[in-house]
């Protein structure tokens, strides 16, 4: 057998200028390729700067895109409003349309925790699997900005309280890509700080940082040109 030359295309050589000659092409191609996938410039940028405001439909698609297959979840939704409070509406088979207005008490990711705090204020919250379900997946869609698309399917943990609900999406977003590269050292998703999310009209304002020296920050918007 013979040993065929591995071909890179000009763009992802081009990509690689000022990253450290002594990483394999193959880790650098790929951690490039998760960059590139996770975030474009402005959003980058506008994490470094603390603030990113998350439309509703990119949140929406997220969620668009977890009940693809399901037979019992027929559409999934987010509506933020003002006063920190998003809609949450959901039709199912068995339960039929589900509407919650909540209150978006916290939201926070470092690198010890990730977590959202709702309270529900509209209605009792009824104890069923499907409630739990919901929310987990809101919690990503709220996140993918950020990390890119997270399987749902594990990683996530749901308390339910009275009307509070606590969702730890900690492990879900380590065990997405970006979780689990890191740049000459440094991991993204540990340096991504998220200190609040803020429901306006239409959209989620939130707070955020990027603790990461400046000559790595740098390597990475060179990648996302």
């Amino acid at each position: 057998m013979i040993d065929m030359p591995v071909i890179i295309a000009d763009h992802v050589i081009d990509s690689m200028k000022g990253w450290s000659i002594e990483e394999s092409i193959p880790n650098v191609s790929h951690v490039i390729g998760v960059l590139k996938e996770t975030w474009d410039l402005q959003t980058f940028t506008n994490l470094e700067r603390g603030k990113v405001a998350v439309p509703d439909d990119v949140m929406n698609e997220y969620l668009a895109s977890t009940i693809e297959d399901s037979e019992e979840i027929k559409e999934l939704s987010i509506t933020s409003l003002e006063d920190h409070k998003l809609k949450i509406t959901a039709l199912t088979k068995k339960a039929g349309r589900m509407v919650f207005i909540c209150h978006v008490k916290q939201f926070e990711h470092n690198k010890d925790s990730s977590f959202m705090k709702l309270k529900i204020v509209d209605k009792k919250l009824p104890d069923k699997p499907i409630v739990s379900w919901i929310f987990s997946k809101v919690s990503l869609a709220m996140v993918t900005k950020f990390v890119g698309h997270v399987d749902p399917g594990y990683g996530l943990g749901v308390k339910i309280a009275g009307n509070e609900v606590t969702i730890d999406f900690h492990q879900a977003l380590y065990n997405s890509k970006i979780g689990r590269i890191d740049v000459l050292g440094y991991k993204p998703l540990d340096a991504v700080t998220i200190k609040e999310a803020v429901p306006e009209n239409g959209f989620v304002n939130f707070t955020t940082a990027v603790e990461l020296p400046n000559e790595i920050k740098d390597r990475i918007k060179n990648v996302l040109l």
